[in-house]
């Protein structure tokens, strides 16, 4: 099933926060009627973004595969109005009131989740080039009058949403699954309900260093404020760190973040930093100290089955290989020498 996020429906509290669920829910419906045996269509309902002290609630995000589509729903039991001014009306038999343009608070909420997602990427143009549109679906039981000239083509009835989604979705792919899937996991992890509560900061003492190893952000890799370094248990130089990375994030592999990640944690012998850059001298490898200019020699063994191991060099990245094996793991980085460990 392709709907990632299901809305969670609290009792409401009054008639307006009623309505307004019924409509979500109704959109919901048609959305899973349409999408939820659909492998290239991700559904995300009801998600609520925070980001620089302020949030952004999306009634429905389509992650699809010419881009992504917020749909803002509307609860209408009579008549909304769209004037050829852009004043939005909403009608009560021969009387109306103003209402707030639901196309602006779309098109606010697209412009805010741009913002967060350039903000979670080194390559912030890649997210540029992103098609983020929305639509605002009126509920079925409404009924909509558009102004004489130029109708919005973002304004439909609930029941022709998916219809618009496959359309959009009916051209060339610029936007692949296996990138699609990967976004919508990550909103997902990024939602938070208004009453979360945040979790309480801890404080290291002066008392008690804790030196941070955090891994200079890679391309489209969500890093928290701050990692935990990895605590050791014994004096080593080498420690394998495979099972303890943190899960890479948002859209990592469109840049070329299929290559391989560090999986050791390498260290000073002097000086115990990992502020180390690999070298290769009259005895092969070793890794250089930044910090106090200490070398130190690097010839693990095979962590498999013990037997020696051969260190290779690709642009960046140092390789241990063991032919018995066939392994092949980064052991060191000279660009990001730091992992990135689980919280």
């Amino acid at each position: 099933m392709m709907i990632l996020k299901e809305k969670a429906f609290a009792e409401a509290k009054d008639k307006f926060q009623a309505a307004g669920d019924a409509a979500e829910k109704e959109l919901a419906f048609y959305l899973k009627r349409y999408f939820a045996d659909d492998p290239e269509v991700f559904v995300l309902n009801d998600i609520r973004i925070p980001f620089n002290d302020d949030a952004a609630q999306m009634d429905h995000l389509i992650i699809h595969s010419a881009g992504m589509t917020i749909v803002e729903t509307k609860s209408v039991a009579g008549k909304i109005q769209l004037r050829q001014d852009g004043q939005w009306l909403r009608w009560y038999g021969d009387k109306s009131s103003g209402m707030a343009s639901p196309l602006i608070q779309a098109k606010l909420q697209a412009d805010f989740l741009r913002k967060f997602l350039r903000a979670n990427t080194r390559q912030p143009e890649i997210i540029d080039k992103l098609n983020l549109d929305y639509l605002v679906a009126i509920s079925s039981q409404g009924v909509f009058i558009p102004p004489k000239e130029n109708p919005p083509a973002e304004v439909c009835k609930t029941d022709m949403v998916g219809e618009k989604i496959q359309a959009k979705a009916g051209g060339e792919a610029v936007f692949p699954t296996a990138f699609r899937k990967v976004l919508g996991e990550f909103l997902c992890r990024s939602h938070t309900p208004r009453q979360a509560v945040a979790p309480e900061s801890t404080t290291v003492t002066p008392s008690e260093p804790a030196p941070v190893a955090r891994e200079p952000q890679a391309d489209y890799v969500v890093v928290p404020e701050a990692a935990q370094r990895l605590v050791r248990s014994r004096p080593a130089h080498l420690d394998y760190i495979g099972e303890r990375l943190k899960t890479t994030g948002l859209l990592r592999s469109l840049i070329g973040a299929d290559e391989p990640r560090k999986v050791y944690a390498t260290y000073c012998r002097k000086c115990d930093s990992q502020n180390l850059e690999f070298r290769y001298g009259k005895f092969g490898y070793y890794l250089r100290c930044l910090d106090c200019s200490e070398n130190t020699s690097i010839k693990p063994d095979c962590r498999e089955c013990g037997r020696q191991t051969k260190l290779r060099k690709d642009g960046q990245l140092l390789f241990v290989e063991c032919a018995s094996c066939s392994l092949s793991e980064v052991l060191h980085r000279n660009d990001r020498p730091l992992p990135e460990l689980k919280s």
